[in-house]
Protein backbone atom coordinates (compact mmCIF):
# COMPACT_ATOMS: atom_id res chain seq x y z
CA UNK A 1 0.00 0.00 0.00
CA UNK A 2 2.85 2.50 0.94
CA UNK A 3 4.77 1.75 -2.00
CA UNK A 4 1.48 2.43 -4.39
CA UNK A 5 1.44 5.53 -2.81
CA UNK A 6 4.50 6.73 -3.57
CA UNK A 7 3.87 5.78 -7.10
CA UNK A 8 1.02 7.33 -7.24
CA UNK A 9 2.93 10.70 -6.20
CA UNK A 10 5.41 9.65 -8.39
CA UNK A 11 3.00 9.64 -11.09
CA UNK A 12 1.66 13.40 -10.02
CA UNK A 13 4.70 14.85 -10.33
CA UNK A 14 5.28 13.19 -13.98
CA UNK A 15 2.32 15.18 -15.10
CA UNK A 16 3.24 18.37 -13.69
CA UNK A 17 6.76 18.09 -15.34
CA UNK A 18 5.10 17.45 -18.83
CA UNK A 19 1.72 18.70 -18.47
CA UNK A 20 2.60 22.13 -18.55
CA UNK A 21 4.66 22.25 -21.78
CA UNK A 22 1.41 21.24 -23.61
CA UNK A 23 0.11 24.84 -22.74
CA UNK A 24 2.87 26.52 -24.04
CA UNK A 25 2.49 25.40 -28.22
CA UNK A 26 -0.68 27.79 -28.26
CA UNK A 27 1.11 30.26 -26.60
CA UNK A 28 4.41 30.20 -28.55
CA UNK A 29 1.93 30.72 -31.61
CA UNK A 30 0.71 33.72 -30.12
CA UNK A 31 4.19 34.78 -29.74
CA UNK A 32 5.37 34.43 -32.70
CA UNK A 33 2.71 37.00 -34.27
CA UNK A 34 2.46 39.30 -31.59
CA UNK A 35 3.26 42.76 -32.27
CA UNK A 36 2.69 44.78 -28.87
CA UNK A 37 6.16 44.61 -26.93
CA UNK A 38 4.26 44.75 -23.96
CA UNK A 39 1.96 41.81 -24.13
CA UNK A 40 4.65 39.84 -25.65
CA UNK A 41 6.57 40.88 -22.21
CA UNK A 42 3.62 39.03 -20.83
CA UNK A 43 3.87 36.04 -22.85
CA UNK A 44 7.41 35.24 -22.12
CA UNK A 45 6.66 35.79 -18.58
CA UNK A 46 4.02 33.33 -18.60
CA UNK A 47 6.44 31.06 -21.23
CA UNK A 48 9.06 31.54 -17.60
CA UNK A 49 6.24 30.55 -14.97
CA UNK A 50 5.78 27.18 -17.00
CA UNK A 51 9.41 26.24 -17.42
CA UNK A 52 9.65 27.60 -13.61
CA UNK A 53 6.69 24.74 -12.54
CA UNK A 54 8.76 22.55 -14.45
CA UNK A 55 11.86 22.49 -12.77
CA UNK A 56 10.17 22.25 -9.30
CA UNK A 57 7.97 19.80 -10.18
CA UNK A 58 10.75 17.58 -11.14
CA UNK A 59 12.29 17.46 -7.92
CA UNK A 60 8.81 16.27 -6.46
CA UNK A 61 9.32 13.92 -9.50
CA UNK A 62 12.86 12.57 -8.41
CA UNK A 63 12.01 12.66 -4.88
CA UNK A 64 9.44 10.09 -5.13
CA UNK A 65 11.41 8.43 -7.97
CA UNK A 66 14.47 7.54 -5.67
CA UNK A 67 11.84 6.75 -2.72
CA UNK A 68 9.43 3.81 -5.54
CA UNK A 69 13.25 2.33 -6.10
CA UNK A 70 14.09 2.27 -2.32
CA UNK A 71 10.93 0.78 -1.35
CA UNK A 72 10.00 -1.27 -4.57
CA UNK A 73 13.36 -3.13 -3.72
CA UNK A 74 14.78 -1.94 -7.32
CA UNK A 75 18.39 -1.90 -7.93
CA UNK A 76 19.75 1.14 -9.44
CA UNK A 77 21.62 -1.08 -11.89
CA UNK A 78 17.74 -2.17 -13.27
CA UNK A 79 18.47 -1.24 -16.94
CA UNK A 80 15.29 1.22 -17.20
CA UNK A 81 16.03 3.19 -14.24
CA UNK A 82 19.50 3.05 -15.03
CA UNK A 83 18.89 4.60 -18.94
CA UNK A 84 16.27 6.94 -16.80
CA UNK A 85 18.61 7.97 -14.75
CA UNK A 86 21.18 8.84 -17.27
CA UNK A 87 18.21 10.87 -19.74
CA UNK A 88 17.32 12.65 -16.34
CA UNK A 89 20.73 13.95 -15.74
CA UNK A 90 20.98 15.02 -19.54
CA UNK A 91 17.23 16.87 -19.32
CA UNK A 92 17.62 18.63 -15.96
CA UNK A 93 21.53 20.00 -18.44
CA UNK A 94 19.05 20.49 -21.55
CA UNK A 95 16.67 22.20 -19.29
CA UNK A 96 19.25 24.77 -17.97
CA UNK A 97 20.81 25.51 -21.25
CA UNK A 98 18.09 25.13 -23.82
CA UNK A 99 15.54 27.77 -21.96
CA UNK A 100 17.43 30.73 -20.21
CA UNK A 101 19.85 31.70 -22.52
CA UNK A 102 16.97 32.49 -24.98
CA UNK A 103 15.08 33.61 -22.38
CA UNK A 104 17.35 36.20 -21.00
CA UNK A 105 17.73 37.54 -24.82
CA UNK A 106 13.93 38.78 -24.56
CA UNK A 107 14.53 42.99 -24.52
CA UNK A 108 17.69 42.98 -25.51
CA UNK A 109 19.56 44.53 -28.60
CA UNK A 110 20.57 40.77 -29.78
CA UNK A 111 16.39 40.09 -29.25
CA UNK A 112 14.92 38.51 -32.63
CA UNK A 113 11.46 37.66 -32.33
CA UNK A 114 11.36 35.22 -34.84
CA UNK A 115 14.30 33.06 -33.89
CA UNK A 116 13.17 33.52 -30.15
CA UNK A 117 10.16 31.76 -30.82
CA UNK A 118 11.57 29.40 -33.16
CA UNK A 119 14.37 28.42 -30.48
CA UNK A 120 11.80 28.16 -27.88
CA UNK A 121 9.33 26.12 -29.52
CA UNK A 122 12.64 23.75 -30.85
CA UNK A 123 13.92 23.36 -27.16
CA UNK A 124 9.94 22.81 -25.96
CA UNK A 125 10.31 19.54 -28.38
CA UNK A 126 13.16 18.32 -27.29
CA UNK A 127 12.14 18.57 -24.23
CA UNK A 128 9.13 16.97 -24.28
CA UNK A 129 10.77 14.18 -26.42
CA UNK A 130 12.95 13.50 -23.18
CA UNK A 131 10.56 13.37 -21.00
CA UNK A 132 8.47 10.88 -22.96
CA UNK A 133 11.30 8.82 -23.73
CA UNK A 134 11.52 8.41 -19.62
CA UNK A 135 7.58 8.14 -19.07
CA UNK A 136 8.45 4.87 -21.74
CA UNK A 137 11.21 3.49 -19.50
CA UNK A 138 8.45 3.87 -16.36
CA UNK A 139 5.73 2.44 -18.16
CA UNK A 140 7.29 -0.61 -19.65
CA UNK A 141 10.09 -1.11 -17.59
CA UNK A 142 12.11 -2.60 -20.75
CA UNK A 143 14.93 -5.02 -20.01
CA UNK A 144 18.12 -4.15 -22.34
CA UNK A 145 20.68 -6.54 -20.44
Amino acid sequence: MFYNLIVYFHVIGAILSIGPFFVLFPLLKRMQCEQNMAVLKGHVEAFSLAIQVVKHAGHFLVGFGILAVFVGGYRWTTPWIFITIVLLVSSVIYLARAFKPTLRTFGTAQFNQRQFVRKLRQAVWIYVALLCVMLWLMVTKPMFW
